[in-house]
């Protein structure tokens, strides 16, 4: 057998890749090297992942003896030949097997395209088989489409089943396809089909214009005398007689080879054992011939030695050409296999260990013909001497040989390290190469410049995907609560957050994409259209940014401070991050081959492209991974983490506790991301989106049950909504299932995936549609977001990555978690009995400050005077000057006669009261002076329950409006929702300056507008209300408070701030209330005067690094959610003020 390496055949490029083609030979029992490059192709095809390729040979061996030892030549088939449609016209330049392809020949008949497809098959058998001078086992073609008819000429079907059948079964060795002379129409068709193809096959088609043709350009690849006469050779193969011997040549060919497939034999075994039996192939390498014309002498010397007669039945050699031979018995002859022949350097004597070890062997055969060797003829000393040295002489030459080409190949291993470093240093952003020039010294600071631009600018691009992840993450979590506004809502907007679910992973996905390019240094996919520029062009624009935003830095710094500098450039960027982000999502979707080539950066090998294929053209569906598209731990895992959502939810809607429903929203969203991680690592194609859609259609589901059904039951249209959407369901989930593992094949399983795909689509356009009716402004923007979807699907290979997944499903089950937690924590305060027992049961006798003087303002510690707000006032330095502690201001607040801010906290604490006798109790007891108002029928206390309390004096009379959280759980959770992005963007909130954060957030929450609320309808429903009631309650001696908790209180306050000017709110421990987001054209100073927020720190209800002119700190001295319980406020106040 030949050492040299094969690979070569193809170039250095594949011998890189000796190492994985070795561990697939080795994997299949192949111990030669002949099918190097028949393996590679495979190999190549998969990504060089070796347990892949050994799974696709095994699928090309189940063809061999499934379809072709199944063929038959027809007639028709052998007449298609001899019309000189296809035929071998010799071989390129680097030595490929050239077919000639004369489109205008063919007439194509839909009814006989199994028989073309099994006539392609023999040929391409034919043409990439094993030959004498090479074993590249690649073919080229050459397609003239000169004055063929896209009508009659062209079966754009039978041509992309042809191009997905080479990918399939022969990936690699259609390496090249010349498609010469193609007119402007057929192109025009032609290249959307081509650009849909598997890129093992569309990134191999070379279109060749009639100019190309008359520069010489085939010139380069063929020779004259192969190139035909009608694309500028010499080869004139234009006869019948070459067309018949063709066509008797292939049918012999595969006679053969059907035969010899039905024995059990594989094609390349086949081909290998003919090429044997022709003496075409060397088995043994010259070393190893030597050898054995050592150890096994002529028949000359051993007719010499030993007659015919004598020669020893059962010692006889089978040799591979059949003919028998008879060891020497001599004890002096090699034979004995006395010489170790192993070293290839030295001549070694008889006295050896091989000798030992097989002189026993030989023992029997010596003492048998001793007296036949000692009357052997006499040998010539001065021969044995000569042939002695001539052995050696052959040694020391063939290892040299051998020696010389091991360094060969050393060197040329070396040099395909060193290629695919330069290949990838022009990807890679390189000090070194760039900076060329410079000298030593400057060189290290421009390369660690250099980095530290790299290192800005991804880092930019990481915190612009985090906020797109939020902007998502909010979208998504109002879509989702829109669900439930109304029956039947739920296939509308359903079908609006899968939409946009969709839309976001891929924007993410870029996102990351983007960010680690430029972390590693490496270009960006968006530049390589650039081409060889585009390095240079990305180092010009990382580094200027970088500049740009360092120069706003230093003036934003020396007009305000450092950390205002430091904001003001770090939001820039991550904002210019995020339009470069966004772009490039919008351009990647239109499939721009430079834009979205595959990158296999994150192993996915889908091309989605291909689904216009199998929707539109009857072609064969490629069957890879059948047999293990169940794995059984997949499906045991998905198993018991659906089984246990199912359980958790059942448990909830049967009167289970606030666990089981944050258990079914934690393990649904794990099914969601396994489901969809397994089906794209299984690389189940095109079909892996119908099995992906429907996860998500039984996500949206079980979600819309749970919060459906414990809220509404199966009351009115509710029941109904519920059962249509799980019929939906149910249909979708089981027409995927059987369409991607069901056992079918060909065009009952190309109109299974038709069926499912179309059915999906057009729910997805009737709901959309419906949308576009019910909800127009909405309606369109999900609309182009679908058909941007769309087109991404059709057009782009690789749309979305693991990163992207996992960033859009975990962000979207934490909001959802933060609303429930949320929701919780607001509703484990109410509480019912009386509490002014033990809680400050002497407030309403402790010093208050007079009536007449509870309207001015108050001070500072310092004495200085600060306008916090119109309800709030100092008191005089005669009360101040019997004390030795100086009370904060927020101690010195008067908001009424007899209500400081401690009797606004036991209001707020008064208000969670769930038992009316209680409250009764607790209301004479703190506030003897005020009475209970009647409001039964002021709102709907589903959502959020008031009370109301008045005090009247003759000198001002004070309203007191209290709010707790209403009866209904699934309400009060999806009102969370009016809050949720402002405790998200609150993290967001020191990456830039304070005024950016509230111009910020109606951008962040443009779907709250876009979208319906039950939120939104209860705040309008109870602030027309409260309006009505309060509306005799104006002039100078009325004043209305609202007060409240959490971010129930905070909503109160918003109800507030949209009544008359009259009216205030205080809150303990809510969000902020951002006046843009709620459309309240107030000014930060006016917010101040009309709301007062108190907040505890540290807190969690509290949002981070998010403040607003109404807010006021006071100290905690216990951590996380204690300090956000009203009890823990109302003595942190008693602590602060009651002094």
């Amino acid at each position: 057998m030949t050492s040299s390496p094969v690979l070569l055949d193809i170039g250095t490029g594949a011998y890189a890749h000796q190492a994985e083609v070795d561990r697939v030979k080795q994997r299949i029992g192949v111990h030669h090297n002949y099918f190097d490059c028949w393996i590679y192709g495979f190999l190549e095809n998969k990504n060089f992942n070796v347990d892949e390729t050994v799974e696709k040979l095994r699928r090309r061996a189940d063809f061999e003896r499934t379809q072709l030892a199944a063929c038959d030549i027809t007639d028709w088939m052998m007449e298609n030949m001899r019309k000189g449609i296809i035929q071998v016209v010799g071989n390129d330049k680097v030595g490929r097997v050239t077919f000639y392809v004369a489109t205008a020949r063919d007439r194509p008949v839909a009814s006989r395209r199994e028989e073309s497809r099994k006539n392609f098959d023999m040929l391409l058998a034919y043409g990439t088989r094993l030959r004498p001078e090479s074993k590249r086992c690649q073919i080229a073609m050459l397609v003239n489409q000169e004055k063929a008819s896209m009508i009659s000429n062209l079966d754009m079907t039978l041509q992309a089943d042809i191009a997905l059948r080479i990918a399939k079964y022969y990936p690699g060795c259609v390496d090249k396809i010349y498609i010469c002379k193609m007119g402007r129409m057929l192109a025009a068709m032609a290249k959307p089909i081509f650009s849909r193809l598997p890129a093992i096959v569309s990134e191999r088609i070379i279109i060749i214009s009639e100019s190309d043709i008359r520069h010489g350009k085939l010139l380069e690849v063929f020779d004259a005398s192969v190139l035909p006469v009608e694309l500028g050779g010499k080869n004139n193969c234009d006869s019948q007689e070459r067309y018949d011997n063709f066509a008797t040549t292939i049918r012999n060919y595969f006679d053969q080879l059907k035969a010899a497939v039905q024995r059990g034999e594989g094609v390349k075994e086949w081909e290998l054992n003919n090429l044997r039996a022709a003496g075409c192939i060397e088995d043994l390498s010259p070393m190893d011939a030597l050898k054995r014309s050592i150890i096994e002498p002529s028949p000359s010397m051993r007719e010499q030695f030993f007659p015919g007669a004598l020669e020893p039945v059962g010692y006889s050699l089978l040799l591979t050409n059949g003919s028998m031979t008879v060891p020497s018995l001599s004890p002096r002859t090699p034979a004995l296999g006395t010489i170790d022949i192993d070293d290839d350097a030295n001549l070694l004597t008889c006295a050896t260990d091989s000798m030992e070890l097989d002189a026993p062997r030989w023992a029997g055969q010596v003492r048998c013909n001793a007296s036949i060797i000692s009357h052997s003829p006499p040998r010539s000393l001065f021969a044995d001497y000569v042939h002695q040295f001539i052995t050696i002489e052959s040694f020391f030459r063939l290892s040299v040989a051998e020696m010389h080409e091991r360094q060969w190949l050393q060197i040329v291993q070396s040099e395909v390290q060193e290629r695919r470093a330069l290949l990838h240093g022009e990807s890679v952003i390189r000090g070194d190469k760039l900076l060329a020039g410079l000298p030593p010294s400057v060189l290290l600071l421009a390369k660690g410049f250099l980095w530290l631009c790299l290192i800005v600018t991804s880092s930019f691009f990481f915190l612009g995907t985090c906020f797109i992840a939020l902007l998502g993450v909010v979208t998504l979590i109002h879509i989702f609560f829109a669900i439930f506004v109304h029956p039947f809502q739920v296939f509308l907007y359903g079908a609006a957050f899968i939409v946009a679910a969709s839309q976001f992973v891929i924007l993410c996905s870029r996102g990351f994409d983007v960010t680690r390019s430029t972390f590693e240094g490496r270009v960006v996919q968006a530049f390589r259209g650039l081409g060889a520029k585009a390095l240079a062009v990305q180092l010009v624009i990382y580094v200027g940014c970088t500049i740009a935003f360092f120069v706003l830095f230093c003036v934003m710094a020396a007009r305000h401070d450092v950390l205002t500098g430091l904001q003001y450039s770090i939001a820039y960027g991550w904002i210019v991050a995020v339009c470069l982000i966004f772009i490039y999502h919008v351009v990647f979707a239109f499939g721009f081959r430079t834009l979205s080539a595959r990158s296999y950066a994150h192993g996915s090998r889908q091309n989605n492209a291909e689904a216009t294929v199998y929707l539109f053209m009857e072609v064969e569906m490629e069957d890879d991974n059948t047999d293990q598209r169940c794995p059984a731990t997949e499906v045991m895992l998905l198993t018991v983490v659906g089984v246990l959502s199912v359980a958790m939810g059942t448990a909830f809607l049967t009167g289970g506790g606030f666990f089981f429903l944050c258990a079914t929203i934690v393990a649904q969203a794990v099914l969601l991301l396994l489901c969809t991680i397994f089906m794209i690592a299984r690389s189940v194609s095109s079909s892996s989106d119908i099995i992906i859609c429907g996860a998500f259609y039984a996500s949206v589901f079980w979600m819309n049950a749970i919060f459906t059904l414990s809220q509404n039951g199966w009351s009115s249209d509710w029941g109904s909504s519920t059962l249509a959407v799980l019929f939906v369901m149910l249909f979708f989930v089981i027409t995927g299932m059987v369409s991607v593992f069901g056992p079918w094949k060909g065009a009952v399983r190309r109109w299974f995936f038709r069926v499912s795909w179309l059915l999906l689509l057009l729910h997805l356009i009737g709901c959309v549609t419906a949308l576009m009716v019910f909800n127009y402004r909405f309606g369109l923007f999900v609309a182009a977001l679908a058909l941007h979807l769309l087109l991404g699907v059709m057009r782009a290979n690789e749309t979305s990555n693991n990163f992207g997944i996992f960033t859009m499903t975990t962000g979207f089950t934490l909001v959802l978690l933060a609303c429930c937690l949320l929701a919780y924590f607001s509703d484990a305060e109410v509480y019912e009995g009386s509490v002014s027992s033990a809680l400050f049961p002497n407030y309403a006798h402790r010093p208050s400050a007079s009536p007449a003087s509870w309207h001015l303002r108050f001070t500072d510690r310092a004495g200085s005077r600060m306008h916090v707000s119109r309800m709030a006032t100092p008191a005089s330095a005669a009360a101040q000057s019997n004390t030795t502690y100086v009370m904060p201001p927020l101690c010195l607040a008067q908001f009424g006669p007899t209500l400081d801010v401690l009797g606004m906290a036991l209001f707020a604490k008064l208000g969670l009261n769930d038992d009316a006798a209680a409250q009764k109790t607790d209301l004479h007891r703190w506030f003897p002076s005020f009475k209970r108002l009647p409001t039964p029928e002021m709102v709907d206390t589903e959502v959020m329950h008031l009370d109301a309390f008045r005090e009247e004096t003759p000198t001002v009379n004070t309203t007191i409006v209290t709010s707790r959280p209403g009866s209904d759980s699934i309400l009060l959770i999806e009102s969370m929702a009016m809050w949720i992005d402002t405790y998200a963007l609150s993290f967001f909130s020191f990456l830039m300056p304070a005024p950016y954060v509230e111009r910020l957030l109606p951008y962040l929450t443009f779907a709250q507008r876009l979208v319906p609320a039950q939120w939104k309808i209860s705040i309008d429903k109870t602030t027309s209300v409260v309006n009505g009631l309060l509306s005799g309650l104006s002039g100078d001696r009325e004043n209305v408070f609202f007060v409240g908790h959490g971010p129930v209180g905070s909503r109160a306050a918003v109800i507030g701030l949209r009544i008359q000017q009259n009216v205030n709110s205080v809150t303990f421990s809510g969000p902020p209330v951002v006046l843009s987001k709620y459309d309240l054209s107030f000014s930060p100073e006016a917010q101040a005067r009309r709301m007062l927020s108190v907040q505890t720190m540290p807190t969690v209800l509290s949002t981070w690094y998010l403040r607003t002119a109404s807010m006021q700190f006071i100290p905690c001295r216990f951590g996380g959610n204690q300090c956000d319980r009203m009890d823990t406020t109302i003595q942190e106040l008693m602590d602060l003020c009651d002094q």
